[in-house]
């Protein structure tokens, strides 16, 4: 296995079993590379080399040009991040930019798991950076970095051992479920059953005998599997473990994954399937087929917290939608914000990242004035105590833009408005984290986006965050957590007392 970074390996696995947060530090002469985690999982990386970076990737990838990028890259302001200015340029679509981030994340791990290192290490302390909303298994990229190895004939020769069998490990379960295996690939896991030598998988495999031993080299790398010695005869072995295809119909999967993929850009009459000039009675009607297609009671037996997560979001969203549109005052609050949707699209399309069909030179920018940014911040607290959530936007984007730097409490602010529409949520997240990296100590900005998550049901995400409050005050009070029917979120932390 010499083309692995042993150490690398070793601290990505620990990292996933001990469920750690923080960074790997993975520093050479060529480069420095850090791969952040949470809970074990993979949420982001960064290294110092110009090919890591997103922009370099979406090239390499062909979704942009070199032109493109360099143009993209000329609108950047504080605050901003390239996906979001290309998204304004029209260069790539809504919620796109997703799919090259974790290839970039990919790929700076998997240089980190085969080149060596000089200095290794993982810190817990140091602030971890998340840039990806579905969390990469150090399984996925075991997979992905054995692909790219030159030879695996040393490896080849060291386990063909008839004296040895392969065996899944007591973790092989919840690592190969972040594994995106493909059905040939599953076989070959399949096979892994404690009698098997390595000798017997590669002949009962249904891939070639390169990429079976590539698939073996990841599963024993990521602690899927191990070399054991073989046992006597007489001595019963157990049946390979299920994998977690074994729990959920694929069918409904996919369909969930579809419809919490649309709801995410979709108003509440687009949730529920129906148009602006329906009845109580139609808006019961769509929510009861809906609360009995998604209904969680029916997988409580499956344990993927992804899943879960999904469904929880998919639940809580409906709800919101049915509780607001049974209203006909809460319904006629949100059609007016709604109704502000193309206006918004056309704002952010000029506020601060791009001079739109501007004759001004590359790097304009608008003029600042402190005092009315001020005044203007002023004027959107207001409005957000009065319930214009849209004036609210407005004033917010207008403080922050005419600042002379940047202020978290107006980002925390511009976050906490755009929360009160569901369409425009991962804008209020990602304004909420501006805040956050602005002064990470400011334990408000984290319960705000604590409370965000909870709001979309997305309650395994929100404890992890108010981890992090508890972790800058100890003494802090967390707001009691509730889930869309008013009960308490299951297993979330009592709030401290005083």
């Amino acid at each position: 296995m010499s083309e692995f970074n042993a150490k690398a390996a070793r601290a990505m696995r620990s990292a996933f079993d001990g469920a750690k947060k923080g960074a790997l530090v993975c520093e050479s002469p060529e480069a420095k590379r850090l791969v952040f985690f949470e809970n074990g999982d993979l949420v982001g990386a960064r290294s110092n080399l110009p090919s890591d970076r997103l922009g370099a990737v979406l090239v390499r990838e062909g979704r942009i040009t070199e032109a493109e990028l360099n143009k993209a890259l000329g609108f950047v302001r504080s605050g901003h991040k390239l996906g979001e200015i290309l998204v304004e340029l029209d260069y790539l679509k809504a919620g796109e930019i997703e799919k090259y981030v974790r290839i970039q994340i990919l790929d700076i791990a998997c240089a980190a798991l085969t080149s060596p290192s000089t200095r290794l290490v993982f810190s817990e302390a140091m602030e971890v950076e998340a840039a990806t909303l579905s969390p990469i298994s150090i399984g996925s990229v075991f997979l992905t970095a054995v692909q790219r190895l030159p030879d695996v004939k040393l490896y080849r020769d060291e386990v063909m051992l008839d004296d040895y069998v392969l065996a899944q490990t007591d973790g092989a379960l919840s690592l190969a479920s972040g594994m995106e295996l493909s059905p040939s690939e599953a076989t070959v896991l399949d096979l892994v059953d404690g009698t098997n030598a390595v000798r017997d998988v590669l002949s009962a495999s249904p891939l070639e005998e390169d990429q079976t031993i590539r698939v073996l080299i990841a599963l024993h790398q990521a602690g899927v599997v191990a070399l054991t010695e073989r046992k006597p005869q007489e001595e019963p072995v157990a049946g390979p473990r299920p994998t977690p295809s074994s729990e959920l119909s694929d069918p409904f999967e996919k369909e969930l994954i579809a419809i919490f993929n649309d709801l995410q850009c979709q108003n509440h009459w687009q949730v529920l399937g129906l148009t602006r000039d329906v009845g109580y009675e139609a808006v019961d009607a769509a929510y009861s087929k809906l609360f009995q297609r998604f209904d969680p009671e029916q997988w409580e037996h499956v344990a993927d917290e992804a899943f879960q997560e999904k469904l929880s979001f998919v639940r809580t969203r409906t709800k919101e939608a049915y509780l607001t549109l049974s209203s006909q005052a809460s319904a006629h609050v949100y059609s007016e914000l709604d109704e502000h949707e193309n206006q918004y699209q056309e704002g952010k399309q000029r506020w601060e990242t791009v001079a739109s069909e501007s004759v001004e030179p590359t790097g304009w920018e608008r003029p600042k004035d402190s005092e009315m940014a001020t005044s203007l911040y002023n004027q959107a607290t207001r409005a957000f105590k009065e319930a214009d959530f849209w004036q609210a936007i407005e004033l917010s984007r207008q403080s922050i833009e005419l600042s002379e730097e940047p202020f978290p409490a107006r980002y925390h602010l511009l976050g906490r408005a755009l929360a009160e529409n569901p369409r425009w949520r991962k804008d209020a997240e990602a304004n909420l984290k501006i805040a956050i990296k602005l002064e990470p100590w400011e334990s408000r900005y984290l319960i705000s986006l604590g409370q965000l998550y909870d709001q979309e049901g997305l309650h395994e995400r929100a404890e992890r965050t108010f981890d992090q409050v508890r972790a800058v005050d100890p003494d802090i009070r967390i707001p009691e957590r509730k889930t869309e029917d008013g009960k308490p979120v299951p297993g979330a932390k009592k709030k401290k007392a005083g």
